[in-house]
């Protein structure tokens, strides 16, 4: 993440959480709970500030962050307060401490806590970068931003990486414009940042469905493929005189991905109508994307995806860009039970 990605963030907290009162709403219920503690004090219902807290970090606008920014969130202690974590944390506090309304209360101070705390370094940041960060706004022309970061086996160490994985993303680019009736022309380069590398595309709407709906379910197909490989794995653990069980685990894992691959490339190929027997070339341009951009996941890239402010958006674009939401959302959630339960040999 760059400063002017970093300051982004910290005018987001400022505008999103600290201005939205998230942490009033957090100290309010914390104030009932702890009144109950109390023993010469009337018992009060919090159901109303539990409602307010869960109806407030429901609405923080998560989808506006990329995903580096989402992880400095966490560093800070406020990417679990808000959000479905945040709605998951407060009613598994409620639910298990429903008699035990002392330990609720602590718990629900520590998350206030946590949150001021982070909030405050957000904002000594905020206000320290001011002035100091040249931002340049992107012209997106009704576009969605793509963030590509090559990362992992997926990074950009020497010239030939970059000929390599420059090449993958010109299929990549070139097979999904042409299954929209476009051209790689269409798929443009709006910038770029150090660290890990990220490349930033400008892309339409249409062909970002394709590619995180591509990218959906290619990790759909990763996550049965790493299951049967971590089989594999837990078998060779066994230390058996016969390891015929794990050779044939480790083929059929490769088999599920080759079969998956197919799989996705026809349900595109018919999703988006195109002819097989008329227009082969955007049948075999659509299929060595998928794969390109199944091995760009595989080998550990990242493919990132930033909405647009909906409010001047037409009725017809803004549905669209929920979809898209949800799908980003699922992607994001996905590839955090990967990192979960990945284990490589």
């Amino acid at each position: 993440m760059n400063v002017s990605e970093l300051f982004s963030l910290t005018k987001w907290i400022h505008t999103e959480i600290t201005q939205a009162g998230i942490a009033q709403r957090y100290q309010e219920l914390y104030a009932v709970l702890y009144n109950n503690t109390q023993p010469n004090q009337t018992k009060q219902p919090f159901e109303a500030q539990k409602e307010n807290l869960v109806l407030a970090i429901q609405n923080v606008p998560l989808y506006q962050l990329t995903k580096d920014q989402l992880v400095f969130l966490d560093n800070l202690g406020i990417g679990t307060t808000v959000g479905d974590q945040g709605i998951a944390v407060v009613e598994d506090i409620l639910f298990k401490n429903a008699i035990d309304v002392a330990s609720a209360a602590q718990r629900i101070q520590a998350i206030a806590q946590s949150l001021s705390a982070g909030t405050s370094k957000a904002e000594q940041l905020r206000t320290g970068l001011t002035d100091c960060v040249s931002e340049e706004p992107y012209e997106l022309n009704d576009e969605i931003l793509m963030r590509i970061g090559f990362k992992g086996d997926a990074s950009l160490n020497n010239v030939v990486d970059f000929k390599s994985w420059g090449s993958a993303w010109y299929d990549i680019g070139r097979g999904i414009a042409m299954a929209h009736g476009g051209s790689p022309e269409d798929v443009k380069i709006i910038g770029a940042t150090k660290g890990s590398i990220i490349l930033e595309l400008s892309i339409a709407a249409g062909m970002v469905t394709t590619i995180s709906g591509i990218i959906l379910a290619a990790l759909k197909v990763a996550e049965k493929v790493l299951d049967i490989r971590k089989k594999a794995e837990e078998i060779r653990g066994l230390k058996l005189t016969n390891d015929k069980i794990a050779h044939d685990l480790e083929t059929a894992a490769d088999k599920e991905k080759a079969i998956g691959i197919e799989a996705i490339a026809k349900d595109f190929t018919d999703q988006l109508g195109i002819a097989t027997d008329g227009e082969g070339d955007k049948v075999k341009a659509l299929e060595s994307a998928v794969k390109h951009l199944v091995v760009f996941l595989e080998k550990g890239g990242d493919v990132d995806f930033v909405l647009p402010e909906d409010e001047e958006l037409e009725d017809d674009a803004a549905e669209k860009h929920q979809q898209l939401r949800v799908a980003f959302q699922e992607i994001r959630y996905i590839e955090r039970k990967l990192a979960l339960i990945e284990h490589k040999p």
